[in-house]
């Protein structure tokens, strides 16, 4: 095996926006540490991310030479070696996913960098100019059977089963398409994170009495697990836009895209997903607005951005 083949790094559209916004949140962290919660800690794990990417890709680009017959001498090898390379491969598609959680946790961690207190008193008043009452607070008890609250908490948490399963099954039966899809999500889930960053809204958990509302068990299974989900993530911040709304908008276009009937069903959860980020008391009605608007300029911009960027790819 040659030295070019074992030093090679050649990084994708998705690695080149994953690193760029990594670098960005260590500036921010850097500019604004005063104003960060455990800068020290956020820091350290950006810079061990940057270090991760750039090693599995040059892993799997490692991985992808050694597997080769002619540099594979034994059969235990040649057994192996593939097998390691198909794993790296999932990960190397997958792998900004489950990086979504720790990226917006620390986009709230730092969203106070630049303003120092929380705008929800703009967007509150915002919701009263269009309502006269607060949608977020109101609509839980004026429409409050229990199958509807149900139905609409599950709604919300669909939010979670299609960010994870729907890359498996485009991995599965749509390869091809699996690092557009990635890559889109990502580029909407990063500008969202970037929004943060200047404007810190918590959302209707704002108020204290929908804070607690949100922590509150309650009959249900899925209103439940909301709440346990809430009651230990306590951030604050990360609400203007919905990245909820906004992603389900995402992951609804492309599964339209090339699973018709798979997104019929994600459309019908993500309409009903939008009304829930308000009705569960998380968010404002204006941040599902603009998280709607969000995931569709979003979609259509990071579709162009990729396909320009896979040219780019396939012509070095």
């Amino acid at each position: 095996m040659t030295e070019k083949h074992m030093t090679k790094i050649t990084l994708k559209a998705i690695d080149k926006i994953t690193l760029l916004f990594c670098i960005w949140m260590l500036c921010l962290i850097a500019i604004g540490r005063n104003h960060v919660l455990l800068p020290s800690v956020h820091f350290i794990i950006f810079l061990t991310i940057i270090a991760g990417v750039l090693f599995l890709v040059w892993l799997t680009d490692f991985m992808k030479n050694a597997s080769k017959p002619e540099n594979c001498p034994s059969p235990f090898c040649r057994k192996v070696r593939p097998k390691v390379y198909t794993v790296l491969t999932f990960i190397r598609h997958y792998y900004p996913i489950p990086l979504y959680a720790f990226f917006f946790e620390a986009s709230c961690a730092t969203s106070r960098v630049f303003f120092h207190s929380w705008l929800d008193p703009f967007f509150i008043n915002i919701d009263k100019s269009i309502f006269g009452y607060l949608p977020s607070i109101e609509w839980a008890f004026r429409y409050k059977a229990f199958w509807l609250n149900e139905w609409l908490h599950f709604s919300y948490f669909s939010y979670y089963l299609m960010i994870v399963v729907l890359p498996v099954i485009f991995y599965l039966k749509k390869r091809k398409a699996m690092d557009e899809l990635v890559f889109v999500v990502s580029i909407v889930f990063y500008f969202c994170y970037f929004v943060y960053s200047w404007l810190p809204v918590v959302g209707a958990r704002y108020i204290p009495e929908a804070m607690q509302w949100t922590n509150q068990k309650s009959r249900g299974f899925f209103t439940n697990f909301m709440a346990v989900i809430y009651t230990y993530t306590p951030h604050l911040g990360g609400a203007f836009p919905s990245s909820h709304v906004a992603i389900a908008v995402v992951l609804t276009f492309i599964t339209l895209k090339y699973f018709q009937p798979l997104g019929i069903i994600c459309a019908v959860l993500t309409f009903f997903l939008a009304i829930a980020t308000v009705y569960c008391h998380y968010h404002w009605f204006v941040d599902a607005v603009f998280g709607i608007l969000t995931g569709g300029v979003g979609y259509l911009a990071a579709e162009k951005i990729f396909n320009k960027l896979t040219v780019q790819e396939n012509e070095g």
